[in-house]
């Protein structure tokens, strides 16, 4: 069965309420540019940007209805067809009342005419906003009656869902007694539903992404991308949760390949959760194929090394509006004995939070790198453009195991809200030679890629390639 979500950041939700209940009790409204997201039966429709309607283009502006000058229309029309983009018509109620026969004839009307300007793949719906709740609806190229919206996903700083008509509570879920009775007094069984109810992707499965799966798998979390190109290396074996010796000895006996890291990360999921669902993606973050797996996610963990596959990932972050949990752990040794600096780092990638970019996390001059044909790339690295890309570099299980914990906390913020003010986290900043954990934010430019994507979801191309050859990347 078909089922739409309306997704929107919590500042652009903060703000269509104040534009459409600014003259409570008298009705009044706003407008959405909306990209969409298509996956199987889901579709997501995605507020970019609200676009307040001045108060001069109310013809009619009463407790019960509303009439907004075809100037305004027009000006939507124009703003649609410049950016190839859908809408999504707000307006309030002073209660809570269902959509009127005027408001349909005025949704159809608008929505008729706005089809002649923007793609056909993009969305035309409607937001009803009244005190206390909502109503959402989809109007398709065609159909005669428009189709209900199931729910609202607000993202800030944690992910608020709206069951239409105005429940806030999820849909029922069974949970198996006595197995999270412990984090439902921690959460609440409406927050361990929270949980049961996430869809997750991971991005490597080396150190720090093994430990958030078995983290995750082990709070209740049913449903996992898996994403890593990458087989079993012996120097694994040392932190990566579910390998053993065995996986490399069948290698050495047999003469055949090493299992790859999704596959044992796969299996051991099933072993702590036999009904949890897997896919396990044996390619680069940065095919087509792959990167388009994350859209219908609700949280995404980024635990690669490269830069190639981070700077997708940012992308799928803001373009479709699902968080992302960024994490690394640098160790410099340069005596191969002496630990002289550590560092820990959980980014959370979110509207409304500073992206990799913002934070000058990403560096051009390495993702050229990683993404040159592997000859090109030594090449490079032999002229100095480039740090040596496939060098090992220090790990150990105890700190990739700390940073990956401080990413789970702050996925449970996102999820049930247990931090409530104090969990408006960007950055996590953990000195391990101090032994000291700091909050970190970076400003957010106008200009940056993160607010230029924001939103567009299927409308707008990710910057990814067919095939990456598997060769050279750790």
């Amino acid at each position: 069965m078909a089922r739409y979500r309306i997704k929107i950041a919590a500042d652009d939700f903060d703000q269509v309420q104040r534009l459409v209940f600014s003259d409570l009790p008298k009705e009044a409204a706003a407008f959405l540019l909306a990209g969409v997201m298509r996956s199987g039966d889901d579709t997501d429709i995605l507020v970019r940007r609200v676009v307040p309607i001045p108060a001069e283009h109310f013809e009619v502006q009463q407790e019960y209805h509303l009439e907004v000058a075809s100037k305004a229309t027009n000006g939507l029309a124009a703003l649609c067809e410049a950016n190839r983009m859908g809408a999504i018509v707000c307006h309030s109620h002073p209660e809570k009342i269902p959509y009127s026969a005027s408001d349909d004839h005025g949704e159809r009307r608008i929505f008729d005419t706005l089809r002649n300007f923007i793609p056909a793949a993009a969305p035309t719906a409607s937001l009803l906003l009244y005190p206390g709740g909502a109503d959402a609806r989809v109007w398709l190229a065609g159909a005669k009656r428009p189709v209900a919206v199931n729910e609202i996903v607000i993202i800030g700083r944690n992910i608020r869902k709206i069951e239409l008509n105005g429940n806030l509570e999820s849909r029922p879920m069974e949970t198996p007694t006595g197995l999270y009775d412990r984090q439902a007094l921690a959460f609440g069984s409406a927050g361990q539903r929270q949980i049961m109810g996430t869809r997750v992707a991971i991005i490597g499965l080396g150190g720090t992404g093994s430990a958030c799966a078995e983290q995750l798998a082990r709070i209740g979390v049913p449903d996992f991308v898996l994403i890593d190109p990458d087989r079993l290396e012996r120097s694994n074996l040392t932190r990566i949760y579910g390998a053993f010796p065995h996986d490399l000895r069948r290698r050495f006996f047999k003469k055949t390949p090493a299992p790859y890291k999704v596959d044992i990360a796969s299996r051991h999921l099933k072993r702590i959760n036999p009904a949890v669902t897997v896919m396990a993606v044996r390619a680069h973050t940065a095919e087509t194929e792959a990167a388009e797996l994350l859209r219908d996610r609700d949280v995404i963990f980024l635990c690669t090394d490269d830069h190639w596959g981070r700077v997708v990932v940012n992308q799928v972050s803001y373009q479709y509006l699902i968080p992302a949990i960024n994490m690394g752990v640098r160790i410099d040794a340069p005596d191969g004995g002496t630990i002289v600096g550590a560092i820990g780092v959980v980014d959370v990638l979110r509207p409304g939070l500073p992206c990799l970019w913002c934070k000058q996390f990403l560096r051009a001059e390495r993702i050229a790198a990683e993404s040159m044909p592997e000859g090109d790339r030594s090449r490079r690295q032999e002229e100095g453009y480039v740090e040596n890309l496939d060098s090992p570099s220090p790990s150990v299980i105890s700190l990739t195991t700390t940073v990956s914990a401080f990413a789970i906390t702050a996925f449970l913020q996102l999820v049930t809200d247990f931090m409530q003010e104090r969990g408006d986290i960007a950055r996590l900043n953990y000195d391990i030679l101090n032994a000291t954990v700091s909050r970190g934010r970076s400003p957010s430019p106008e200009g940056c890629i993160c607010r230029k994507n924001k939103g567009f979801g299927d409308l707008k191309a990710l910057a990814t390639v067919n095939k990456v050859s598997r060769k050279g990347l750790r």
